[in-house]
């Protein structure tokens, strides 16, 4: 498992991660629909091909986009020509859609996603500003549905839940939806679950909380990712002590039933690059997959805060099973 790779020591942990040499692998320049800014949020594999489910921002606007790519080369990405294949809406998903979080159930393509009516960064800031306080009262989680993965409908009863930053995952005929909610000025990871894919109940207790005073996630722990690995699921997140939307770590939480989460001791593994690299202000929304001996890890990495004017690219870095020698 990923996790008996990594000791107690953070900064060893940090460095078994290789960097992809043709990091961003994918860009938002010359997108059209994601000229600003571009994030990594979901991969599906399906018949050897990966499917990398995006957002994208430009005009401060945001939407949803595809790109594959062959299941043996997992840094080289094709720009899908229907993108983007989830648009704003006209009601509680006018102002963004963002966060798509795709599972495929009984032959049909399910993806959830934030949704605003106004600014999707506009209460974070507040909140960091001391002039918010609360829940936002404009953020929820969106469905659209697809019979091949491409083509999105939205389903007419959604929303579906009041919340934000979606992650799917479907085992023994259930829906596990991820999400996150703020409490105390940063976000923690809730879980709401469903047996038809709609109607969601959600958990009143908070699946993983932030660290304790002090430590690198004190203040948020966000976009939850969650995968098999080995025997467990493991959920990769973004943290930190002090900033809401700009995390500088990655970390590791199993589980043996999805509800009940632990921290692994040596987090975070994963840590923003150097000055001047393309994610050297933040790093988020972290995909990990096995193929082969290696993991993989496909990252939203900013050189600019938030208020500075995000500008995420998607990163690729990778950590051996067992020694490439």
């Amino acid at each position: 498992m990923l996790s008996d790779l990594f000791g107690t020591d953070p900064l060893a942990n940090q460095r078994q991660w290789l960097r992809s040499e043709g990091n961003p692998v994918i860009a938002p320049d010359g997108t059209g629909w994601a000229e600003d800014f571009i994030a990594a949020c979901s991969v599906v594999e399906r018949d050897g091909e990966l499917r990398l489910y995006a957002e994208g921002s430009v005009g401060g606007h945001e939407q949803v986009g595809l790109f594959t790519a062959d299941g043996r080369d997992p840094a080289v990405w094709s720009e899908h020509d229907a993108n983007p294949i989830v648009r704003v809406g006209t009601g509680f998903d006018a102002g963004g859609v963002f966060d798509p979080a795709v599972v495929e159930i009984a032959d049909r393509w399910f993806l959830y996603y934030s949704a605003t009516e106004g600014d999707a960064h506009a209460f974070a800031e507040r909140l960091e500003q001391g002039v918010s306080e609360g829940q936002p009262t404009d953020e929820s989680i969106g469905l659209a549905v697809s019979e091949d993965g491409v083509t999105f409908a939205k389903h007419p009863d959604a929303p579906v839940l009041q919340a934000r930053c979606p992650f799917a995952v479907v085992h023994d005929g259930t829906v596990y939806l991820f999400h996150v909610r703020i409490t105390a000025g940063g976000y923690r990871v809730h879980l709401a679950t469903s047996e038809a894919a709609v109607k969601f109940e959600t958990l009143v207790e908070t699946v993983l909380e932030v660290g304790q005073p002090g430590t690198w996630d004190s203040l948020t722990v966000t976009t939850p990712k969650v995968f098999r690995d080995g025997e467990r699921w493991c959920m990769s997140y973004a943290g930190d002590s002090d900033r809401l939307d700009d995390p500088r770590g990655i970390g590791l939480a199993y589980s043996d039933d999805l509800r009940s989460w632990e921290k692994v001791a040596g987090n975070p593994v994963f840590a923003t690059g150097d000055a001047g690299s393309f994610d050297s202000a933040s790093i988020q929304s972290p995909i990990i997959r096995r193929f082969g001996e290696r993991y993989y890890m496909w990252y939203a990495g900013s050189d600019r805060l938030i208020r500075d004017g995000l500008h995420s690219q998607v990163g690729l870095a990778w950590i051996p099973e067992a020694s490439d020698s």
